[in-house]
């Protein structure tokens, strides 16, 4: 497909809006219902209103003795009150079946039910036993002391969790709690990722031959997998409209809800990707060419109902790319619509310029942070050619510029934004 150097460019906040309407109205969600205790990290399909009252009666603070409280109003170590032990044995987590009698006590420990009457606890070293049958209690405590109400953490009817929510250990143990055995959760979404050019391997020793080792897809898919979703490689095609036709079919017959394609796309005189979209069927481009520095040349096109994002190949395009666009549509498939990126705040310790030929672009600064002693935050830049591999190795966050701005004094705040996989990993956040 010749295309003319002179292309025209769409800003990022159009373009993202395209994409944004594009996947709201033609992607319907898909769900599945799995055990909650396969639930870590999945994102919540449904809102989750408590189907019962925790604690479900209420319970003891404390080891001691359950009592009423207006039997012991006037108890001190000078004039203890005599209460008769209603029994020694002990019940943790027992429904009791009777109710608790005027100057009575019933032994209690913690977390165990109240009897039916009692309304207060009194801890153990707060009483003597003179006998088997009658508790001294030493110190007066109002009504309600060591006691655990009934719905006290969660109310029977209550909406604990909103639609959306990323599941954590601690939500998958208070749905348990709630004795709910099964959630519906959003499906992962399903990424294909097709790295074209012909002049690529798989194989390390084919790069004395010339080839160029493909290690951008697999970059790529680790970021997918990283931010929840299920990424597919589909090996290296050649620069060939026909092949990178068929791979793009054939991801579609694997269901995929994204593609990624990587390479393939320039402002020369070939447009590979581009070719290959148009040929499947009606020509459906949302955008090719956008206001983004590095990755100018990113589109999306749709096929089938499914969207395709045109990556660039050199790796910081790419990753621009991947940033600007393949996150939030991964957020937006997996169901997280109001999510909001990580952000530091941040120092910048060197003073930064655009490239004048894109000054007007929405500019990525990659950035390493370092934590100070004052417990605030500064941000290295980090710079280089867009085939540089370092900037991201040597980066835990980037800096996204919109086009107006153009120059960037040392000293300044920034709001440097975090991504999985990129800035952190296992929940481990290198700061040097």
């Amino acid at each position: 497909m010749e295309l003319n150097f002179r292309r025209s460019y769409v800003s990022v906040r159009t373009a993202s809006n395209r994409i944004e309407r594009f996947i709201t109205s033609h992607q319907i969600p898909s769900y599945e219902i799995i055990h909650v205790w396969d639930s870590h990290k999945r994102v919540l399909g449904e809102e989750i209103v408590s189907p019962i009252d925790i604690p479900a009666y209420d319970s003891s603070h404390m080891d001691g003795y359950a009592v009423k409280a207006e039997d012991i109003i006037n108890a001190s170590q000078q004039s203890p009150a005599a209460l008769n032990l209603r029994t020694n044995r002990i019940r943790p987590r027992t429904v009791l079946n009777f109710d608790l009698q005027k100057q009575e006590a019933f032994r209690i420990t913690t977390g165990g039910y109240l009897p039916k009457g009692a309304n207060t606890v009194v801890p153990i070293e707060q009483t003597r036993l003179d006998n088997e049958n009658i508790v001294q209690v030493v110190s007066a405590l109002p009504r309600g002391s060591f006691v655990y109400s009934r719905g006290r953490d969660v109310k029977k009817g209550d909406q604990v969790m909103k639609s959306g929510k990323i599941l954590r250990p601690q939500d998958m143990g208070l749905l348990a709690s709630l004795h709910i055995t099964k959630v519906k959760v959003f499906r992962k979404p399903k990424v294909a990722i097709i790295a074209t050019g012909s002049e690529l391997t798989s194989k390390v020793e084919n790069v004395k031959l010339g080839k160029v080792l493909d290690t951008h897809s697999h970059i790529i898919s680790g970021l997918v997998e990283e931010l929840g979703g299920l990424s597919f490689r589909m090996g290296i095609t050649a620069d060939d409209i026909a092949k990178i036709r068929n791979k793009i079919e054939s991801a579609m017959l694997k269901s995929m809800d994204l593609i990624l394609t990587l390479g393939g796309s320039s402002v020369g005189k070939y447009d590979l990707v581009e070719a290959a979209i148009n040929s499947i069927g009606k020509p459906d481009v949302l955008f090719h060419g956008v206001k983004l520095d590095r990755g100018r040349v990113t589109g999306l096109g749709i096929t089938k109902g499914k969207p395709i994002i045109i990556m660039p190949g050199p790796i910081q395009g790419a990753m621009n790319a991947f940033i600007v666009f393949a996150y939030p549509i991964l957020k937006l498939l997996s169901g997280q619509l109001n999510r909001k990126p990580l952000l530091i705040l941040s120092t910048l310790t060197e003073e930064w310029y655009a490239r004048k030929k894109f000054s007007n672009f929405t500019k990525i600064i990659y950035v390493n942070i370092r934590n100070q002693r004052n417990g605030e935050f500064e941000a290295d830049p980090v710079m280089g050619e867009t085939e540089t591999m370092s900037i991201l190795t040597k980066s835990n966050g980037y800096i996204i510029v919109d086009e107006k701005t153009t120059h960037i004094k040392a000293g300044e705040k920034v709001k440097v934004q975090l991504l999985p996989g990129l800035s952190y990993t296992n929940d481990q956040f290198e700061l040097s």
